[in-house]
């Protein structure tokens, strides 16, 4: 790969590796400004390649408000009337060196200020958003302007939040994602995306060919994925390329503790039962703003979702979905640690205390 063309594309590198950087104080705002995109100087110094031992990294889990998902638009053979309580996650990811990444914002608190195709859906969906991203950091240890990056995994309402909450961050999406939604609402009084992620100054699109393939002694048994990007360089956080729901979506997997991960799902499914159950499929007929359903490629869709439940079929893996309806009231939320969930026995807590879909149905069927 050629160093030119990775050149002023994303500010990872060794300022995101350079473990040297002393931790700020609860409540410390970093230097005025936004952090310089990296200028590499050689292969060696690329986020791409790892420039020192691996690393683990702190996870948490910020539940940004809820929202109703009907069955129909999750699953092929979804019923009729029935909703999904959902919760709408975002993650923090803290690195040894200091440095602190959102993956997601959820949703924004001033929802009368999503774009106007949203709004129409409000009737089903009845987004509840008591305290946005911004406002549950505060609330803990990490001050909101400690986030040195927020990587989206795409720019759906309810994972896009409020950037503008986050003026210091630089702000990174996936491949394609300025071609998909540009300009936004409102200047497309039409489009379902908020144009002002792209107005934001740290906005950073990835290219396809700041990807890279995995080593496969970096990464968990059970994992498939094709290639992505080693955020801090030194295989804690990966950035993976997930398509299929929409244009540029990502996921991530991080590094929590010896053989122990964290793959944080995005939009790649709506709901945990497609990962325990493989002969569930997507709907492809009935979805959001008169979609026909979640996904824009559903092919794509499909294969990505295969991947994830080799992910969910390893002991040394807990998948999170942005609305995994299934781990609420079971995940540690913030400020309590993500890491740690195999030695507390997280995923065997889920599969026997989470709701089954019978549950469900008997709970919320209208």
């Amino acid at each position: 790969m050629s160093v030119r063309a990775l050149e002023a594309r994303v500010w990872i590198g060794k300022e995101m590796a350079n473990v040297g950087t002393p931790k700020a104080e609860p409540g410390a705002k970093h230097g005025t400004g936004l952090p310089s995109l990296t200028i590499f100087q050689s292969p060696q110094s690329s986020y791409l390649v790892p420039m020192a031992a691996s690393q683990n990294v702190d996870v948490y889990v910020l539940p940004t408000g809820y929202l109703w998902l009907p069955d129909r638009w999750i699953f092929s053979d979804g019923k009729p009337g029935l909703r999904h309580l959902s919760p709408d996650y975002s993650f923090l990811i803290c690195h040894p060196s200091g440095k602190k990444v959102l993956f997601d914002l959820g949703m924004r608190k001033d929802l009368e200020r999503n774009p106007r195709v949203i709004r129409e859906d409000y009737s089903v969906i009845e987004p509840y958003v008591p305290k946005d991203a911004h406002d549950l950091l505060a609330d803990g240890p990490v001050h909101p302007d400690q986030v040195d990056i927020v990587v989206l995994s795409h720019l759906h309402f309810d994972h896009s939040g409020d950037v503008e909450r986050f003026p210091r961050a630089r702000i990174m999406v996936g491949p394609g994602t300025r071609d998909c939604i540009q300009p936004g609402y409102p200047t497309a009084d039409g489009s379902p995306f908020d144009g002002s992620v792209l107005a934001h100054d740290g906005f950073t699109e990835l290219k396809k060919s700041d990807y890279q393939k995995f080593e496969p002694g970096s990464v968990p048994s059970g994992f498939s994925f094709d290639e992505g990007v080693d955020l801090f360089g030194d295989g804690s956080l990966l950035i993976l390329d997930a398509p299929g729901h929409m244009p540029g979506h990502q996921m991530a997997l991080a590094r929590t503790g010896e053989d122990e991960w964290v793959a944080m799902g995005g939009d790649c499914c709506h709901h945990r039962n497609l990962l325990d159950d493989p002969t569930r499929d997507i709907s492809v007929d009935v979805g959001p703003n008169g979609q026909p359903g979640f996904h824009k490629d559903p092919v794509s869709a499909r294969e990505t979702i295969r991947k994830t439940q080799s992910l969910h079929s390893s002991e040394s893996v807990f998948v999170a979905l942005a609305h995994d309806a299934q781990v609420d009231g079971i995940i540690p939320l913030y400020p309590q640690q993500l890491n740690g969930w195999r030695a507390n026995g997280l995923k065997s807590k889920v599969r026997s205390e989470a709701l089954t879909l019978a549950e469900v149905q008997g709970r919320y069927h209208d």
